[in-house]
C-alpha cells in the first residue's frame, strides 16, 4: 500500500499503510509505481464507475493535477500476473463524488483481468482513485502516469497524436449520435510484432462488436491566421484501416466559430468515402484543403465521421496548416547558419527571439536547447538525427520559417 520509497521513521511508514482504507483518508500520490497489499479498506467505492455488481471493501488513493493533460492508471503490470482487479476514477469530494473514468478487465480472450484507464486532468484538481474487491481482495502494484497537453495551435501548426494529451485536451471531441463512442487515439501493431509500431494515430469507428452509426465530431481550438499570407493549405492523412470494410465517410471543415451549426454552413469543407478514393488498409493517403480565404482571420479545423454504418475504423494522420507568413521585415532581419563541428544552428536577428520551434517533415516537434546573446542565439541539434529540419523563429506576433539541413 506505500510507494516504494524508503521512509526514515516506522510511524510515518505505519501511517501511510493505514491511511487509505477511507475516501478521507485517501493517500496523495504522484506518479510512480505503488505496492497495494491488500484490499480491506472500510469504505466500498461508490458509485460504481464500470460494469458489475458492488464490492464490500476498497482502497482509496488522491492524485492532484499539476497540469492540463491525460493520466492513466494501470495495474497492467508483469508482477501482476493472474491478479483480477477492478479501478474507480472520481472528481469531487467525499460524499460527492462524480465517476471521471475506471477499468475492469483488458481482455477475456486471452485472459487479462487486470485494469487500464485514462482520463482529462485539468491543473490543480484532485481526483479520487479507488480499487475494489468485487473479484478478489489480493494485493498487487499499480502504475500512476500524466502526460501533459501541449495546446500550441500557433504556424506552422502540426499535430501527430504522439501526444495522447493533445486530441483529449486541445480539441472538443464532440460525440453527437450519443452512442458513448467518439474520437480517440490508438498506436496500433500492424505488423504484428507484440509492439505497437509507434506511429499513434485517431480513430474513430463505424463498427465494433456490432455495426455502429456514428456523427463524431473533433473541433480545434483557434488557429490564427491574422499574420498569415499567400496559400494557406490545411493537410492531413487518411484511411479506412479493413481493407475489406474501408468505405468510411467523413467530412472536413473550416470555419471562423467553432460550433456544429457553423461548421455546417461553412463555404469551406472537404468530403470523401474514403476507400472508393483510395486509402483502404494500413497505408494512409494525404489529404488536402485550401483555408486561404480566411486569411487574416482566426479559424477553427472539424473532423466529423458520419453518414456511415457496419464498416470498421476510420484513421486521421498528421494534421498540418502551412502557410506563407507575412511578416517581410522581421524574416529579412533573421539570418541564419549551420555550425557542422559544433552541430550548433546560429540566429543572428535585429530583434529579441521569444522562441525557436524545431519540427521534422513528419511533424513530429522536438524542443531544442536555445541560448541567446544579445543579437545572437545557439540553437544546439546535438544528438539529433541528420536530416531536414523544419525551423520556426517567433518574436511577438511575427513569425519566419526555413528548413535546415544537418549534415
Amino acid at each position: 500500500m506505500m510507494k516504494k520509497i524508503t521512509l526514515p521513521l516506522f510511524l510515518i511508514s505505519f501511517y501511510l499503510s493505514s491511511a487509505q482504507d477511507t475516501c478521507a483518508g485517501a493517500l496523495p500520490i504522484t506518479p510512480g509505481t505503488y505496492t497495494v497489499t491488500a484490499i480491506n479498506g472500510a469504505e466500498v467505492p461508490t458509485p460504481i464507475c464500470v460494469a458489475g455488481n458492488i464490492a464490500t471493501a476498497g482502497e482509496w488513493y488522491s492524485f492532484t493535477a499539476t497540469a492540463d493533460g491525460v493520466a492513466t492508471i494501470s495495474t497492467n503490470l508483469p508482477q501482476n500476473s493472474g491478479r483480477d482487479t477492478r479501478v474507480h476514477i472520481y472528481s469531487g469530494s467525499c460524499g460527492a463524488l462524480t465517476c471521471v473514468g475506471g477499468h475492469d478487465d483488458i481482455s477475456i480472450s486471452p485472459d487479462n483481468f487486470l485494469s487500464i484507464a485514462n482520463w482529462v486532468v485539468s491543473n490543480g484538481t484532485t481526483y479520487y482513485i479507488a480499487f475494489d474487491n468485487r473479484w478478489e481482495s489480493n494485493g498487487f502494484d499499480f502504475e500512476l502516469s500524466q502526460v501533459i497537453a501541449n495546446c500550441d495551435f500557433s504556424l506552422p501548426y502540426t499535430e501527430d497524436f504522439s501526444n495522447i494529451a493533445n486530441p483529449q485536451v486541445c480539441w472538443d471531441n464532440i460525440d453527437d449520435d450519443g452512442d458513448g463512442i467518439s474520437w480517440f487515439t490508438v498506436d496500433y501493431d500492424l505488423d504484428n510484432s507484440g509492439a505497437p509500431d509507434g506511429n499513434p494515430t485517431l480513430v474513430s469507428e463505424s463498427w465494433r462488436t456490432d455495426p455502429l452509426t456514428p456523427d463524431n465530431w473533433l473541433i480545434s481550438d483557434a488557429i490564427d491566421l491574422t499574420n498569415a499570407g499567400g496559400t494557406i493549405t490545411l493537410t492531413w492523412k487518411a484511411r479506412g484501416l479493413d481493407p475489406d470494410f474501408p468505405d468510411e465517410n467523413y467530412t472536413v471543415y473550416a470555419a471562423t466559430a467553432n460550433t456544429i451549426p457553423d461548421f455546417l454552413i461553412s463555404p469551406v469543407s472537404f468530403n470523401e468515402v474514403i476507400g472508393q478514393t483510395g486509402g483502404a488498409g494500413s497505408t494512409f493517403v494525404d489529404r488536402s484543403l485550401d483555408i486561404s480565404s480566411f486569411t487574416g482571420q482566426t479559424i477553427y479545423v472539424a473532423f466529423r465521421h458520419h453518414d456511415v454504418t457496419d464498416q470498421f475504423v476510420l484513421n486521421i494522420d498528421d494534421v498540418a496548416v502551412q502557410a506563407t507568413l507575412s511578416n517581410t521585415e522581421f524574416t529579412k532581419g533573421v539570418t541564419h547558419y549551420y555550425q557542422k563541428n559544433t552541430e550548433t544552428l546560429v540566429l543572428q536577428h535585429t530583434k529579441t527571439i521569444d522562441k525557436v520551434l524545431l519540427y521534422t517533415l513528419l511533424g513530429q516537434e522536438i524542443f531544442p536547447k536555445t541560448v541567446q546573446e544579445g543579437s545572437k542565439t545557439m540553437v544546439s541539434l546535438q544528438g539529433l538525427p541528420k536530416q531536414v529540419y523544419l525551423v520556426k523563429v517567433a518574436s511577438g506576433n511575427q513569425t519566419t520559417n526555413f528548413k535546415l539541413l544537418k549534415d
